[in-house]
């Protein structure tokens, strides 16, 4: 049996537990008109051979005779910085967008609690400029 054929029947099977395994016979059929020392070189080519496509070659559990080849899940590290990232900057932004409409609604509110109409004006006024700044400062840090 050859690489090509274990590797087509491995991916008709479902991993379980993080591999999954195909038999691929017995060791007495397999290998029947040899003697030891060519079952052990045998062996040690075909699991040469399998790892060299991440498998490996498995005894049964039950029955030492059989053969398995067993491909095992690989986990491949996911990067999230980008959420870190993100994250960062949507609070940054977020932050900058406060500083710009906090100050009127405070200037909208106090309007209202004293009966003028010019605080809301003065809280944007003074809060457009420095969310503006704000945001200036924070990209010139980023760039430098």
């Amino acid at each position: 049996m050859d690489i090509i054929t274990i590797r087509d029947r491995l991916n008709e099977e479902m991993f379980e537990q993080g591999k999954r395994r195909v038999c691929i016979g017995f060791v007495s059929e397999l290998f029947a008109d040899l003697d030891d020392a060519s079952v052990s070189r045998r062996f040690a080519i075909l699991e040469r051979d399998l790892k060299s496509h991440d498998l490996s070659l498995q005894r049964g559990s039950d029955d030492p005779d059989e053969l398995y080849v067993e491909q095992k899940l690989k986990y491949a590290a996911v990067d999230m910085s980008w959420v870190r990232d993100a994250v960062y900057w949507t609070s940054r932004v977020t932050t900058v967008a406060l500083e710009m409409v906090v100050l009127g609604i405070l200037g909208v509110w106090a309007d209202q609690r004293l009966s003028t109409d010019f605080l809301g004006i003065v809280g944007l006024l003074i809060g457009v400029p420095l969310g503006i700044w704000h945001l200036l400062r924070m990209t010139q840090r980023k760039s430098s």
